[in-house]
C-alpha cells in the first residue's frame, strides 16, 4: 500500500510521495489535476494507494472531493493528533509545510485517520450548521450590546438610536430560515435521530453533518473516540495514575451540541436520569456526570442510526406487590 501525505493550506498544498520527495501544488482545479497526473505518472493505482490529508475545516474539501470522484482512497487526520505526533517525533520545534506533509505520510502508513466520507449533502448540511453557529454567536453579541445600550438610555433623557433591536430580529429570522433548510439534506437520518429524547433539530443536523456515514464506525466506542468524548488516562508504573480527561479530538461545536442534548435527555429519559444520578452518587462532579450521559447518548445514537429504526422507550417496569 502506497501512502501519501498532504499538508493543506488555503492557496497551495504540499504532497509527500516518499520520505524525501515533497512537491507543491496549487489548491485549484489545475493543481488538483496536476496532482492526479503526478499519481498516474508514478504508476500509483487508486486501489493500492491511500492519500492522507489533515482536516482544515474547508480548505481540504475541494481536493478530497476531486480525488474521491476519481476513485482514490482518502483518509482525514485530526490536526490535534498530528500535532501530538510531531511533538513525539522530535524534541526540536521544527514546523514547516514540508515537515508536516512527511509527518502526515508516516501517520497514513501507520493506518491513522478516518476515511473521507463527506458527500454533497453532508458538506451542504455542515455549511448550514456552521452558518447557524456563527449567527447564534452574533445574536449573543447583539444581546450583550443591547443591554449596555439600555443602560445608557436610562442615564439620559433624550432618545438614543437603537440599531440593535432590528439587527437582532433579522438574525433570529435568518436562524429560523436556516433550521428549515436542514430538512433538505439526509432527511430520513435526521428524522431517525430525532426519535431519541433530547435530540432535536439542531442536534440531529449537527450529528449527521459531522459524522457523515455511520458505517465508517464498527462500534459505538469508535464513534465516541471520533467525536473526542473518550478519556485519556495517564499511568506511570503501578502506583501513579493521572486523572482521565477528554481527548477532545473531534469537532468542538458537535461536542457542545451533544452536551446540551445530554442535559435535555437526562430530564426526558428515565434511564439517562438514573444513570446521571448514579454517577453523581459515585462522587462525580456535575459536569463529569453529564459528560458520561453524553457518551451514553452517543451510544444510543449509534444504535438507532446503525439499526435504522426509531428509538422506542422501554415500558416502565411493574412494581412487584
Amino acid at each position: 500500500m502506497v501512502a501519501i501525505g498532504i499538508d493543506m493550506s488555503k492557496l497551495t498544498f504540499h504532497a509527500a510521495f516518499d520520505e524525501t520527495t515533497v512537491r507543491i501544488f496549487q489548491n485549484t482545479e489545475d493543481g488538483a489535476g496536476a496532482f492526479i497526473g503526478e499519481l498516474a505518472s508514478r504508476g500509483y493505482a487508486p486501489d493500492a494507494t491511500t492519500v492522507g490529508v489533515e482536516a482544515t475545516g474547508a480548505y481540504h474539501l475541494f481536493l478530497c472531493a476531486r480525488l474521491v470522484a476519481r476513485g482514490w482512497r482518502i483518509v482525514v487526520l485530526n490536526p490535534l493528533e498530528a500535532h501530538r505526533a510531531a511533538e513525539a517525533a522530535s524534541l526540536r520545534k521544527v514546523k514547516t509545510d514540508r515537515v508536516d506533509a512527511l509527518l502526515i505520510r508516516r501517520m497514513v502508513a501507520q493506518g491513522r485517520g478516518y476515511a473521507y466520507a463527506d458527500t454533497d449533502a453532508t458538506i451542504a448540511l455542515k455549511a448550514l450548521v456552521s452558518e447557524r453557529e456563527g449567527l447564534v454567536l452574533m445574536t449573543t453579541m447583539a444581546k450583550t450590546r443591547m443591554e449596555a445600550h439600555a443602560m445608557k438610555q436610562r442615564a439620559v433623557s433624550v432618545p438614543l438610536h437603537d440599531g440593535f433591536s432590528p439587527t437582532l430580529a433579522a438574525l433570529r429570522k435568518e436562524i429560523r430560515a436556516i433550521e428549515k433548510q436542514f430538512a433538505a439534506y439526509e432527511p430520513d437520518t435526521q428524522r431517525l435521530l430525532r426519535s431519541i429524547p433530547g435530540v432535536g433539530i439542531v442536534t440531529a443536523a449537527t450529528t449527521v453533518a459531522f459524522v457523515g456515514d455511520i458505517g465508517r464506525f464498527s462500534s459505538p466506542e469508535k464513534l465516541v473516540a471520533y467525536l473526542g468524548l473518550d478519556c485519556r488516562v495517564y499511568e506511570s508504573g503501578t502506583s501513579v495514575k493521572g486523572k482521565g480527561r477528554l481527548v477532545k479530538r473531534g469537532n468542538v461545536y458537535a461536542r457542545h451540541v451533544l452536551f446540551n442534548a445530554a442535559f435535555i435527555a437526562k430530564r426526558l429519559n428515565p434511564d439517562f436520569k438514573a444513570y446521571f444520578e448514579k454517577k453523581v452518587g459515585e462522587g462525580r462532579h456535575y459536569f463529569s456526570a453529564l459528560c458520561a450521559v453524553e457518551r451514553k447518548l452517543v451510544h444510543l445514537i449509534y444504535a438507532v442510526w446503525k439499526r435504522g429504526t426509531p428509538f422506542t422507550p422501554e415500558p416502565p417496569k411493574r412494581k412487584q406487590s
